[in-house]
């Protein structure tokens, strides 16, 4: 098990250094996630300019947790995390976010358009 304030250290340093680089306009701001933001930079990078720890499990485990919370927020610096849930139309309910949901409202209803539109039933957004 990682430490909470080891975690939100690696964290800060990192937004720190995300915040810049979008500044200066190599991250774009509206930024939301690790994915989106590895399509701008190397987020390997981040890590290694903020110093986490490598090459033991719990290292790995440490740098999972930071990434966790990095993506919790840019998540959440746009609005989100927005939450979909799609209920088949026999009336199974299923979550169909991502793991740190979709960073804006716009992006979660395009989502559940998309399987309403594909299977039917009904889709319901949350969050916020």
């Amino acid at each position: 098990m990682t430490d909470a304030e080891e975690v939100r250290h690696y964290a800060d340093a990192i937004m720190t250094m995300i915040r810049e680089d979008q500044d200066t306009g190599q991250v774009p701001r509206g930024v939301s996630s690790w994915d989106e933001l590895d399509e701008s930079v190397d987020e390997n990078d981040y890590y290694q300019q903020a110093g986490v720890p490598t090459g033991t499990h719990e290292a790995s485990e440490l740098r999972d947790a930071v990434g966790e919370e990095i993506n919790r927020r840019l998540s959440g610096s746009q609005g989100g995390p927005w939450r979909v849930t799609w209920t088949h139309p026999e009336g199974a309910a299923h979550d169909i976010s991502r793991s740190v949901g979709y960073a804006t409202q716009a992006e979660a209803e395009m989502i559940g358009q998309d399987y309403f539109m594909a299977h039917g039933g009904t889709y319901q957004v949350e969050g916020g």
